[in-house]
């Protein structure tokens, strides 16, 4: 693809409403997300001709909601795909516009994750799950049939090596429920979490209790790509795209044999050195937060804190506004809302615009900001982006 630094940009963003029973169709709730995203862009549909989507097999086709929309698309693509299929399909975007195939692409992300198929609730079948997950026959007829259970193996690892205790996943908890009091669309807006009460909290599964899962909702999310050339025409204030990292992969499909290291650490080798800066630089960060534990370990693998000081690197408060880094402003995955993360990547396109200019809410002069993906320990992606 060669190098795509200030070369793309994002234009539009928009969500649906949030809710735990939305009450209409996934198709229903892309079309809302995707008109606040051409409003938001300053463009009409017809303006798009590549539309993308991932999904569990729980929403609805980028070919429907074109047709929605009442354009024809030149390009279309479905993937089936969680965590880190945002910036995956950006990639996928700009090397169609980078050939000519398309010029403007709408990506989306469309769920009744609470009242439909829920990832946290029952909905995937445990017998498929053993044949489809790598290693799934060794762990799954043992009780572990959930991601809770396996990410709890992986941080249970990860804190015995580095010194991580429960506090620690608390102050991620914490920072972000404080984020989510400054956005009433948030799930828990006017639902502070304390310290003391998330200790009180029983397990769901060791380590983590309630607060340390993402929380499942219905809505949509969308976002508009296309050229800096394009950007330029376009009513918003573009988010320049300076450097890109999709899909990168752990050394071994069955990663259970080595938890040293994750697929996020290679990712982090790599993205500054693309984007042209370092840790150092970066204003605002919107880090993919499935779990609590996910947060801390891939801090480590951004070069955010050392491995074995991340614990009190969160302890000092750095995700909190006013921090080092301040976080997953809207209240991330886990007080906000859960879509496979594309709703953090909506909140660092808004930090870097400074639509939150002069309230509580806004990183006060951010100019750099990182999101990353995060599919589990195996695979990960991320993207720098600048105003």
């Amino acid at each position: 693809m060669g190098i795509v630094k200030n070369r793309y940009a994002i234009v539009g963003v928009g969500e649906s409403e949030r809710s735990k029973n939305s009450g209409t169709t996934p198709l229903h709730l892309a079309l809302n997300a995707a008109r606040a995203a051409i409003e938001d862009a300053g463009i009409h549909a017809g303006d798009i001709d590549g539309f993308m989507s991932y999904s569990e097999n729980d929403s609805c086709t980028s070919h429907q909601l074109a047709t929605y929309l009442g354009v024809r698309p030149k390009y279309v693509k479905d993937i089936l795909g969680g965590g880190s299929s945002t910036e995956m399909l950006i990639a996928d975007a700009i090397g169609l516009i980078e050939t000519g195939m398309v010029h403007t692409v709408l990506i989306f992300r469309a769920m009744n994750g609470r009242s439909g198929i829920r990832m946290g609730g029952g909905g995937w079948d445990v017998n498929m799950l053993q044949e489809a997950l790598d290693g799934g026959s060794f762990i799954i007829p043992y009780g572990a049939g959930s991601p809770a259970q396996w990410f709890g193996l992986f941080a249970t690892r990860h804190m015995y090596e580095t010194n991580l205790t429960q506090e620690h996943l608390g102050y991620v908890c914490t920072s972000f429920y404080e984020h989510a009091q400054r956005n009433p669309k948030a799930f828990f807006y006017g639902r502070p979490l304390t310290m003391d009460e998330y200790k009180e909290t029983p397990y769901l599964s060791y380590p983590f209790n309630k607060h340390d899962f993402c929380l499942e909702s219905d809505e949509a999310n969308a976002i508009i790509v296309t050229s800096a050339d394009r950007a330029k025409s376009t009513k918003s204030r573009p988010v320049y795209i300076m450097g890109l990292s999709a899909r990168q992969c752990h050394p071994h499909a069955h990663y259970w044999s080595d938890l040293s290291q994750v697929a996020s650490d290679y990712v982090g080798k790599v993205i500054y050195k693309e984007a042209g800066v370092t840790p150092e630089d970066i204003d605002v960060a919107a880090i993919y937060d499935c779990y609590s534990w996910v947060v801390l370990r891939q801090l480590e693998a951004y070069g955010f804190a050392p491995r074995g000081k991340v614990g009190q690197f969160v302890a000092e408060g750095n995700l909190r506004m006013g921090g080092k880094l301040p976080t997953n402003t809207a209240g991330g995955m886990l007080a906000e809302g859960y879509t496979h993360g594309m709703n953090n990547v909506l909140e660092i396109v808004r930090q870097l615009r400074h639509e939150y200019k002069d309230t509580e809410r806004q990183v006060k002069g951010c100019e750099i900001g990182i999101c990353t993906g995060w599919a589990g320990p195996d695979i990960a992606g991320a993207m720098i982006l600048r105003n």
